[in-house]
């Protein structure tokens, strides 16, 4: 059986008008705008909606004082260049959305949705994605720490050229799911990986984690 590829995002912006801080409230519609260099520090954008917008060299706040887009949604849109120490965005969603070249401390995605989405030469610390729902995702030269898909719904995800440290699926749904290439040295919720993709090489070096996992002792 062959693994399903992601499916690519289809994104267009065209004649984009400067975006400016006082633009970003909650439950704000934002259509066809650019945002560069801002600072999103304790910015308020819960239910926004960003249609076909560009932001770059966005910062989304400190840990402490972090932007609250809990509910935001990102469709056919580009996040490049930017940072946050903590993303905190649970119950939002990407759709035909690109991240490229930014670096997330924890990303708070819990129980968001994300649908024909590229991550793309990104640093993350830690990707919370418990409870989400993830299709047609690729995760490309990206360096993961830890990425949390407990209780996740994933399918046609990929990771080509990416690290992750540690890998969490417990009571995750896997379909066509790429695991190739990927060494972590922690896996938990190894009963959760049917429905994933990984090669020999891969077999051979997971076989103790495996085994950990299922209580199996190796002498």
């Amino acid at each position: 059986m062959t693994t399903e590829a992601p499916r690519a995002p289809k994104i267009r912006l065209t004649n984009l008008v400067p975006g400016y801080l006082g633009d970003i409230t909650p439950e704000e519609f934002l259509e066809g705008m650019e945002f560069t260099d801002l600072n999103l520090a304790e910015v308020e954008s819960s239910q926004a909606t960003y249609l076909d917008c560009s932001l770059a060299r966005v910062n989304f706040g400190a840990s402490e004082e972090p932007a609250d887009l809990t509910g935001a949604r990102f469709s056919g849109s580009k996040i490049e260049d930017s940072r946050a120490d903590t993303w905190t965005m649970p119950r939002g969603s990407f759709i035909h959305t690109e991240i490229s070249g930014t670096r997330i401390g924890a990303g708070v995605f819990h129980d968001s949705v994300w649908e024909k989405t590229t991550v793309n030469n990104c640093r993350i610390s830690y990707l919370n994605l418990r409870g989400a729902k993830l299709t047609d995702v690729e995760f490309r030269d990206c360096v993961i720490d830890e990425i949390d898909l407990d209780r996740a719904k994933v399918n046609r995800v990929s990771f080509p050229g990416s690290t992750v440290g540690v890998l969490q699926c417990e009571g995750s749904t896997l379909g066509n799911v790429d695991l190739r290439g990927l060494q972590p040295h922690k896996i938990s919720g190894v009963h959760s990986l049917r429905g994933a993709t990984i090669d020999e090489t891969q077999l051979m070096l997971f076989a103790e984690l495996f085994a950990h996992e299922l209580g199996i002792t190796v002498e």
